[in-house]
């Protein structure tokens, strides 16, 4: 195999960024085919970037020969059956953030999910989900790689080598992904989104804090540090009346059954300690950062509202159509224009490293352990913010 070859199944916005992603690969890796819910969506991505084919859908694509790899880059609630397929057909598996979830697959269609199904009920479901997964996936004999992108970004990969010479112990981590709200219609519900800005965003700060504690484990006594215990609270802060009864809103309201303001905290075997921020309420642009306080020093990365750049404008029309950062309200005043957003954040870094898994048959440095400890942890925390108590993992995930 001189090159990896790529199945894309999606073709949204993060589908745009992966393709942007192997493009920067394409000594490793091409994209030779994608497939989305609409045939129309499929064929306009493929002629925008110059994708040889398209497939009815994600059974054809994972059934070509033209295929090595299913890129999976649909809503959430539509994972499970593409990885399965993959799996089943013997393909290499890339999956966006969630693993998977609960999406009310055994209630009636007017049921809000959020509101109605107990937590508990969906931490078992996700459970059975996660463990049939794990079993395909060593049944298929294939790779599983996780696009966390977190793991990847350079600021992290840094934080780690400086981890790696201080050899100080990690007693506290602090992640965030939190921005104005996803415009997207799938995010709006727990039946397509499996949750709200605990799920989809917090994966990410979640993946992260996992990432460094199994890193930090593996490299002082050979083995990763695991959560022990989680604390969640959810909270619907859009929802309340007086931000209901403001005339202008900056960031996204209509929200369905799902939250828009999380927060997780930790607990490692070892007794250090974390905290996850996610939620669909912070103006200003993205906010991806990871803190960690050692024993002697401290270590602090943000991806976004980097500061390479600085730019200023007294209107908003100054900057016309060029792109400033994800999710900025306006491009008045000053601003931080990222010079490479999608480098920082490490898209094309995990790109890169899951295509020299499948050539070099190693394992990715993001794959399904981490995926699964990801999803289960959140649903854990769900879990957590319905009772109001702690939850030990070790009773009820591990």
């Amino acid at each position: 195999m001189e090159k990896v070859r790529i199945g894309l199944a999606g073709a949204g916005f993060v589908s745009a960024i992966h393709t942007a992603s192997c493009r920067e690969n394409s000594s490793l890796m091409e994209i030779t085919g994608v497939c989305a819910s609409r045939a129309a969506k499929a064929q306009e991505f493929a002629q925008r970037h110059g994708i040889p084919h398209v497939f009815e859908n994600y059974e054809e694509m994972a059934s070509s020969p033209l295929v090595d790899v299913v890129d999976v880059c649909v809503p959430t609630h539509l994972h499970e059956s593409v990885i399965k397929a993959s799996l089943e057909r013997e393909k290499h598996v890339i999956c966006e953030k969630p693993l998977t979830g609960y999406f009310g697959e055994d209630t009636k269609e007017n049921v809000r999910i959020g509101d109605e199904i107990s937590k508990r009920d969906m931490l078992d479901k996700v459970l059975s989900k996660t463990r049939s997964l794990e079993e395909d996936l060593k049944r298929s004999g294939v790779k599983f790689m996780y696009a966390e992108n977190f793991v990847y970004a350079p600021s992290v990969v840094k934080i780690k080598r400086m981890l790696h010479t201080s050899r100080s112990p990690v007693i506290e981590l602090r992640a965030e992904e939190s921005h104005s709200g996803s415009h997207a219609s799938y995010s709006r519900w727990w039946r397509t989104a499996g949750g709200g800005s605990l799920l989809r965003m917090g994966s990410h700060p979640v993946g992260g804090i996992l990432h460094l504690k199994h890193f930090e484990g593996m490299m002082r006594e050979g083995v990763p540090i695991r959560a022990q215990y989680v604390w969640g609270e959810t909270g619907r802060l859009t929802k309340m009346p007086s931000v209901k009864k403001e005339k202008e809103h900056y960031f996204f309201m209509e929200w369905g059954d799902v939250e828009d303001w999380s927060v997780i905290t930790l607990t490692f075997e070892d007794g250090s300690k974390a905290v996850s921020f996610s939620n669909d309420v912070t103006l200003g642009g993205v906010r991806h950062t990871v803190e960690v306080f050692t024993s002697r020093g401290v270590l602090s990365a943000s991806m976004t509202h980097n500061n390479s750049m600085m730019a200023y404008a007294p209107a908003e029309h100054i900057w016309g159509d060029e792109y400033i950062a994800e999710k900025l309200e306006t491009k008045a005043g000053w601003s931080f224009p990222s010079p490479d957003e999608d480098w920082a954040r490490g898209y094309p870094q995990e790109m890169k490293d899951f295509a020299l898994a499948i050539l070099q048959d190693r394992e990715p440095v993001s794959g399904f352990t981490l995926a699964r400890e990801t999803a289960e942890i959140i649903y854990a925390a769900y879990l957590s913010a319905e009772e109001g108590r702690r939850i030990d993992l070790k009773d009820s995930i591990f």
